[in-house]
């Protein structure tokens, strides 16, 4: 499966649009990252974290560990020092390399989960005080999409949580998730959001409404349009709408951080 790279505010959310380009569980992806974000708490951020990602290959082999190359390198320079290794211990050394026990995609699923009400409990209680803590007029509440745990505060002036670009709502969201976890105390959790305002939603349909109208002007025009750079997680939202249009065909182009998508006829 070939990597993909995606960018986001930080980590956790890198990952997040990661897996949701992959389609894929956090148990069946592995990531790589490309850099870090400068995270500073319900702020700007002045970079933003990139991360790669793919499809964790089927029966994938157990990493080493630095211990484990220490040892390996110390027991190489012994050899060494009394007699060069015969082509049987070669094969030797070979055949317990293919016996090493190989990680196992059910090895996460083993944990025990932690009852969904926990988990919803412990989100509305720090999102309770979030809300207390900005003196807001505001209340939260927990709904399910798809297994994952979606978080969401509404009232009024909330502006203030999401930020320039959504900036603080994805730090917000960050915090969120590291609350949860420490409650899971190592169990198994669902994946989790968090909304301020219908903010996602409204972004969304936005982008979809924008990508009916570019549709439209290309089949009346021809050519193709390139838009605005633009992240990750909103040109997966325009792959999508492109998709369900007719004669239409989207693709990506460009290098981070301004990577763009480009929308043209498939007639």
């Amino acid at each position: 499966m070939e990597w993909v790279e995606v960018r986001a505010e930080n980590i956790e959310a890198a990952e997040e649009l990661a897996l949701d380009q992959l389609g894929v569980a956090r148990e069946d992806a592995e990531f790589e990252v490309v850099t870090r974000e400068e995270n500073r708490l319900f702020g700007l951020k002045k970079t933003e974290a990139r991360v790669r990602a793919r499809v964790k290959p089927v029966d994938l082999p157990a990493k080493t560990t630095s211990n484990q190359r220490k040892r390996s390198k110390n027991t190489n320079k012994t050899s060494k020092s009394t007699k060069p290794p015969s082509k049987n211990t070669k094969n030797t050394n070979n055949n317990k390399k293919n016996n090493k026990p190989k990680v196992s995609k059910q090895a996460s699923d083993d944990r025990e989960p932690m009852e969904l009400k926990d988990q919803e409990k412990a989100v509305i209680e720090f999102l309770d005080g979030i809300i207390a803590s900005f003196q807001i007029e505001a209340s939260s509440s927990t709904r399910m999409e798809e297994e994952r745990i979606i978080g969401s505060i509404d009232g009024e002036e909330i502006g203030l949580l999401i930020g320039p670009k959504a900036g603080t709502l994805l730090a917000l969201q960050d915090i969120t998730r590291t609350v949860v976890q420490r409650h899971a105390s190592g169990r198994k959790t669902n994946r989790l959001s968090v909304d301020v305002g219908g903010y996602r939603e409204k972004r969304k349909a936005s982008l979809v409404a924008f990508t009916q109208k570019q549709a439209e002007a290309i089949k009346e025009n021809g050519g193709k349009i390139e838009l605005e750079p633009m992240g990750a997680a909103d040109r997966k939202i325009i792959h999508d709408a492109a998709a369900e249009i007719s004669g239409i065909s989207s693709s990506s182009d460009g290098e981070e951080p301004r990577r763009y998508v480009v929308l043209q006829t498939t007639e």
